[in-house]
C-alpha cells in the first residue's frame, strides 16, 4: 500500500505511473455478468437473501465443483460471503480461540498474520523455498508441526509466487490431523496443470473461494466458503450476526458469471499465459532469473538479492526513478525482504511498458 500511495502522489503531480504492483484483473467484466445484475435489479432482487446465500447460486457452485473438479458437495455446504476476505474471517473465527497456534506458509498473503492476531491466535510461519519451486517440503512440515497447532492456512494457487501445490502435497496435508483452511481464490487461473482443490483429498477442509480474480469482479465483493456439514450451522450463525448476507445483486451477477461460455474462459486463460510468458522472458533477458515455474494466478516473484537487501527501498527507488510500481517481497514474509512481486493482471501492452521501464532501471541504475 505504501508503494501504491506514493504512486498516486506522483500521478497527482502529472507523472505517468505503470502499475505492476496491484493484484487486480484489469480485463473487462463479462457482459453476461452485467446483464444478470441489471436483470436482478429490474426484478426487484435487492433485498436480503438467505444468510447462506441465494440458493440458485449455491447450487451452481456445487455443480461447478462436481463437473470441473470431480468433488461432490451439497449446496448447503456453500456459504456465500462479502468477498473472500469475509470468508476467511468466518473460517478463522469458527476454528480458533485466543492463544491457538495457526501455521501459515511463507511467502504468504499479507492479511493472514494480521487476521490471526486480531482473533487472538498465535502465528507460526513455515517457509518454502525458490529452490523447491515453492512446493511444501512435506518431511520438514511434519517435523515442524506441533500438537499445539490448531489450523494450517494454505494458499494454492499462491499470491505472491503463482505456484500451485502438487497433488502429493495436497494428499499429504490431508493426513496430518490438523484443520486446514485452503484459500483457493486463484483457482482456475491455471496455465500448465489442471486446477486442483484440497477437497479432492480432504472433505474436512474449509475452502475459501470467490469471484474477484477469475471473473474480474473485485468491486462486486463476493466470495464463498465450502465447509464440512458439521460446521454449517455455526458458520451460518456467525454470518447472520456479522454480515446478515452477502450483497444480493452481486450474488445474482455471480449466477451470470457461472454461465460464461467455455470459449471465453479458454481465451482468457490463453491471454494470461501469454502475459506470464512475456513477463518471465523479459525479466530473464534483463538478468533477473526466475528460479522456478509460476504455473497459475498472475504473479511472478523475483529474487533481487544481487541488487538489494531491502525490497521496500528498492521498490520505492524503482517508482521514483522510472515510474514503475512493483510490490516489495517484505509484504509476503520477512524471509523474502530481497524479493519483489510483478503482477501481470494488467493489459499486455501495459506489461510491456512496465517491463521496458524495469529494463531501463536495471541498465541505468544498477550497473
Amino acid at each position: 500500500m505504501e508503494i501504491l500511495e506514493k504512486a498516486q502522489e506522483y500521478e497527482k503531480k502529472g507523472r505517468k505511473i505503470t502499475h505492476l504492483e496491484i493484484g487486480e484483473p484489469t480485463q473487462k467484466v463479462s457482459s453476461i455478468i452485467k446483464k444478470t445484475a441489471k436483470n436482478s435489479i429490474e426484478k426487484g432482487y435487492d433485498r436480503y437473501s438467505n444468510s447462506l446465500g441465494v440458493l440458485e447460486l449455491r447450487q451452481m457452485v456445487a455443480k461447478k465443483y462436481k463437473e470441473n473438479l470431480g468433488v461432490k458437495i451439497s449446496p448447503d455446504q456453500v456459504v456465500v460471503t462479502t468477498g473472500s476476505s469475509a470468508a476467511l474471517i468466518l473460517a478463522l473465527i469458527s476454528l480458533i480461540k485466543r492463544g491457538d497456534q495457526v501455521v501459515i506458509v511463507e511467502p504468504y498473503y499479507p492479511c493472514y498474520p494480521q487476521l490471526i492476531k486480531i482473533f487472538g491466535g498465535k502465528v507460526r510461519v513455515f517457509k518454502t523455498h525458490e529452490r523447491d519451486g515453492y512446493q511444501i517440503d512435506t518431511i520438514k512440515l511434519k517435523k515442524f508441526l506441533s500438537k499445539k497447532d490448531k489450523v494450517l492456512i494454505l494458499n494454492s494457487p499462491s499470491n505472491p509466487t503463482g505456484v500451485s501445490q502438487n497433488k502429493e502435497v495436497l494428499s499429504f496435508l490431508s493426513f496430518l490431523g490438523i484443520n486446514i483452511i485452503s484459500d483457493e481464490i486463484y483457482q482456475g487461473l491455471n496455465y500448465d496443470l489442471d486446477a486442483e482443490t484440497i477437497l479432492q483429498h480432504n472433505d474436512k477442509a474449509i475452502v475459501v473461494n470467490g469471484f474477484s480474480k477469475f471473473y474480474s469482479m473485485t468491486g462486486w465483493r463476493l466470495g464463498y466458503l465450502v465447509v464440512p456439514k458439521g460446521m454449517i450451522r455455526g458458520i451460518q450463525k456467525l454470518q447472520q450476526n456479522m454480515y446478515i448476507c452477502a450483497p444480493t445483486i452481486s450474488q445474482h451477477a455471480a449466477i451470470g458469471a457461472l454461465q460464461i461460455d467455455n470459449n471465453e474462459i479458454r481465451n482468457m486463460l490463453k491471454s494470461y499465459k501469454k502475459r506470464r510468458d512475456l513477463t518471465i522472458k523479459s525479466l530473464s533477458n534483463m538478468g533477473i532469473d526466475i528460479g522456478y515455474s509460476p504455473d497459475s494466478s498472475f504473479y511472478v516473484f523475483a529474487n533481487m538479492s544481487k541488487y538489494t537487501d531491502n525490497s521496500l527501498d528498492l521498490s520505492l527507488d524503482i517508482l521514483n526513478k522510472v515510474s514503475l510500481g512493483v510490490a516489495p517481497g517484505l509484504d509476503f514474509g520477512p524471509s523474502f525482504k530481497r524479493y519483489i512481486r510483478f503482477s501481470y493482471s494488467s493489459s499486455y501492452r501495459n506489461i510491456q511498458i512496465g517491463l521496458d521501464k524495469m529494463r531501463e532501471y536495471i541498465k541505468g541504475y544498477t550497473e
